[in-house]
């Protein structure tokens, strides 16, 4: 049974992850910008160009990003992408004789290509992944992994993902509740759960790398992997172990993972930083909220509820008609008529969700819904103060398209599992913070602590 006490429980030993003589390089492709929720002073790039991923390898840091905003995209689409990244990082590897790694970054609530993003980069490669690690655990969200099945916390609970309302999701739904066989369930079978190997909890307490080594050592045609996880030591000492391993076999391994695994892996881990120093200006800043989540919702009604931000709701079944240009435009005026009065203002989509039997149309509707609010902030003429995305899709959209973000830095969180970029010169506004809000992270009351942080003092 999972419980506080068994989360806490840690030895506090010295762990050597042998990061600095790690000899890859890693890049994580992020299908939302929210993975950058546990790092810092690390480049995130929004195109995957030779040029762009060479400049990537030339960091000083061994590990940088690639914004795929593949959770926005259809099977084909997602497919043909990550083809495409696969093949240029290799080429850009073997130009500059550098080892690298990958990480496919996803949702700790295990939506998105969970299976077929790595699927697709092993295919896409000279040589086949021995295996590909799925390690969802993402402690700062309230996320562990623990006897092969996937929780969250809600309030004093610990639920299986596959009985909360992410199960449910229009487009990346499932209802497996260990995660064999979750895998074998997005595979359609092409993995049976019965031969997903298991790294598990007692192993890592144990501090057996006997036995871990031994399980890293039978891995091969493209084997499924799934650690148990529940804090960061845990996930430090499995690390430990994966590097030490690396560093002495040229096994070819793959990870599908959510934040904490990536946090493990870097040698600059994020911390809580102030914004308040970015901004002089006097004009009112600017909010997006796209996600509808039931934890979003209840967050944008204590905000509207507990500040005196401005308000404008966009109807998202405006999506569906004819006149959609003209209804953007009138929420143009709006938006830039409280901000040059120096009046924040959030901008957030009517709760309701437009459903219909076909996946593909659902993902669709949602990447409308999400070009439409990012129409918003292209149209802008004035600056906004400070600019806060929330959800997935919409931070991603924002950023790429409502912002022309090419390269940024991640500069830290605001609050832990929101993570802060610094834009890039391209930017339509350079060397602003732009934070960056995933739809599930946080309490009732987080939404509204992060607004005030980004207005006091100011």
């Amino acid at each position: 049974m999972l419980t506080e006490r068994l989360i806490n429980e840690m030895k506090h030993d010295v762990i050597s992850k042998n990061l600095n003589t790690f000899k890859y390089k890693i890049i994580v492709l992020d299908d939302d910008p929210t993975g950058t929720q546990t790092v810092k002073d690390l480049p995130v790039y929004t195109e995957w160009s030779e040029s762009l991923i060479e400049d990537g390898f030339k960091q000083e840091n061994h590990m940088f990003y690639i914004l795929t905003n593949s959770r926005a995209l259809n099977e084909q689409e997602t497919t043909e992408l990550h083809q495409e990244i696969s093949r240029n990082i290799a080429r850009v590897s073997q130009r500059l004789d550098h080892p690298y790694i990958v990480i496919s970054r996803g949702d700790s609530t295990l939506r998105g290509h969970f299976y077929l993003e790595p699927k697709v980069l092993s295919g896409a490669s000279d040589e086949q992944f021995d295996g590909v690690f799925y390690i969802p655990a993402f402690f700062e969200g309230k996320r562990y992994t623990f006897e092969g099945v996937h929780y969250l916390r809600e309030g004093d609970t610990y639920m299986p993902v596959s009985e909360s309302e992410f199960a449910n999701d229009t487009t990346f739904g499932f209802s497996s509740r260990t995660m064999a066989s979750f895998i074998e369930e997005k595979s359609h079978g092409e993995i049976s759960a019965n031969d997903v190997k298991h790294i598990r909890l007692s192993q890592i307490r144990e501090r057996d790398d006997k036995s871990i080594n031994k399980v890293l050592s039978s891995i091969s045609n493209f084997d499924a992997v799934i650690v148990d996880a529940l804090n960061d030591e845990d996930m430090d000492y499995f690390v430990s172990c994966l590097t030490a391993f690396l560093g002495n076999n040229d096994k070819k391994f793959m990870f599908r993972t959510a934040a904490s695994f990536v946090k493990a892996m870097c040698e600059t881990p994020g911390e809580i930083i102030n914004l308040n120093h970015f901004s002089n200006q006097t004009n009112g800043g600017l909010m997006i909220v796209g996600s509808h989540v039931k934890k979003t919702s209840s967050q944008l009604q204590h905000l509207l509820t507990n500040t005196d931000i401005a308000s404008i709701e966009f109807d998202v079944k405006a999506v569906t008609t004819n006149d959609l240009q003209s209804y953007i435009n009138q929420q143009i005026e709006k938006v830039s008529s409280f901000i040059q009065t120096g009046r924040d203002v959030v901008v957030y989509t009517s709760r309701d969700v437009i459903k219909t039997a076909d996946l593909t149309n659902n993902l669709s509707i949602s990447t409308n819904i999400s070009n439409a609010l990012v129409g918003i902030v292209q149209g802008l003429k004035v600056k906004p103060r400070f600019i806060i995305a929330k959800g997935g899709i919409t931070s991603s959209d924002v950023a790429t398209k409502g912002l022309n973000i090419k390269k940024a830095c991640v500069i830290g969180q605001i609050t832990q599992g929101v993570p802060v970029w610094l834009t890039g010169e391209e930017a339509k506004y350079n060397q602003m913070p732009y934070v960056i809000f995933p739809g599930n992270i946080g309490d009732e009351d987080t939404l509204t602590t992060v607004y005030k942080m980004n207005t006091k003092e100011i």
